[in-house]
């Protein structure tokens, strides 16, 4: 329950505006954790002279990034052991302490029921409405009634991407004029504010010494980890050199994705590292032969704007938002379609000529997506709502 950063920062002068980060738990959320610690790392600047933000979430996020701690005000929640006590104290604790906010931000796709001042919603994407059964029962029972009520709710929602959008406008009704599109903001793995990892770093024993394709995602059923390994095992034998690296945090598909490798026959060139270091995915992305993104639904994709950034070729499928992401940048294929996959990863790794292209258009479709002019509409949303 300690305050730190700079008290200077919550200063009258300026537009007192409180971020709800209790739902982030460091390592587990994937990439809305990404996309909400960037933003918050790159949007300290733009709006420092004119609202003073406050950061309320759980101690350990902010031991995992100091940097950005330093740079606003914090609360510390108290500890809590379930999500239903977190929903609780963001009804107790939150709207105790966030009285003094003129609005809050709740960055993780709900608004609470008890509140004092008009709310900003993040919306990372609607997977609840449009795939139901990738949650458990009792969550998505939740979800179904919360979400809804937190759009509803919100006076401006902010989302990752047009797609993000116009889902909420077909499935919900959101009118356009509270929608505001919020985009990625890229910097490199490496730079400040990434949190820290406890996993070693990545040796060559680690990735070998010939081909890989990565995919870093955390291993949940939308994501198709399997897509990925029926693919290596069609490549015909003059790709034999070529391994498949995993990283992320072990997700409930992982036992069963590396099951289906050893079936196939190809369970040594299948390698899953876990969480590892900024520093080593980030030279994972340089040295890689190609991205592979197969997921079935993404409301943004930030692994395939990070490669593209690095040099790395991109090979996603078409849904969600990964198309709106890569443009021409990148090859795209249809979900699910594990042929086609396969066929595209092949021309990209016979074809020297075709592979050079997509690293130079990689890296210049990225720049579309820095984190300044990602701060910058946020700044934008903050600045809109002070204004009311």
């Amino acid at each position: 329950m300690s305050v730190t950063g700079d008290p200077s920062r919550g200063s009258h002068q300026r537009f007192p505006l409180g971020v709800n980060l209790t739902w982030l738990v460091p390592g587990v959320v994937g990439g809305s954790e990404e996309y909400t610690m960037r933003l918050l790392d790159a949007v300290a600047e733009p709006v420092e002279s004119t609202i003073s933000i406050t950061l309320y979430g759980r101690g350990e996020l902010f031991e995992a990034y100091p940097e950005i701690a330093a740079k606003y005000r914090t609360e510390a929640m108290p500890s809590v052991g379930s999500k239903a006590g977190r929903i609780a104290l963001e009804q107790t604790w939150l709207a105790g302490k966030a009285r003094s906010d003129r609005a809050v931000h709740h960055a993780g796709g709900t608004v609470p029921f008890v509140r004092r001042q008009p709310a900003i919603l993040t919306v990372h994407d609607p997977q609840p409405l449009d795939m139901p059964e990738n949650f458990h029962p009792a969550k998505r029972r939740w979800l179904e009634r919360v979400l809804p009520y937190s759009v509803n709710a919100a006076a401006l929602v902010v989302c990752p991407s047009r797609f993000t959008a116009d889902r909420l406008h077909t499935l919900l009704g959101t009118p356009e004029e509270k929608l505001r599109v919020v985009l990625h903001g890229h910097r490199s793995p490496s730079s400040a504010g990434q949190p820290l990892s406890t996993a070693g770093s990545v040796g060559p024993s680690s990735v070998g010494r010939g081909r890989y394709l990565l995919y870093p995602a955390i291993a949940y059923p939308h994501k198709r980890h399997i897509d990925a390994v029926r693919m290596l095992s069609n490549l015909g034998g003059e790709y034999d050199d070529v391994d498949l690296i995993f990283t992320g945090r072990p997700g409930p598909e992982l036992h069963d994705v590396l099951s289906e490798a050893a079936r196939l026959g190809i369970g040594a060139r299948v390698k899953a590292l876990g969480r590892i270091p900024a520093t080593d995915l980030e030279r994972l992305y340089r040295d890689a032969n190609a991205l592979v993104f197969p997921s079935a639904y993404e409301g943004f994709g930030n692994p395939a704007l990070e490669a593209m950034s690095l040099g790395c070729p991109v090979i996603v499928s078409n849904a969600g938002a990964l198309p709106e992401v890569v443009g021409d940048a990148g090859m795209v294929y249809p979900v699910g379609d594990v042929g086609a996959l396969t066929a595209a990863v092949a021309k990209l790794l016979s074809d020297r000529t075709l592979s050079e292209d997509f690293r130079r258009r990689g890296r210049e479709r990225a720049r579309a997506f820095d984190a300044c002019i990602a701060a910058g509409q946020l700044a934008e949303v903050y600045g809109e709502i002070a204004a009311r």
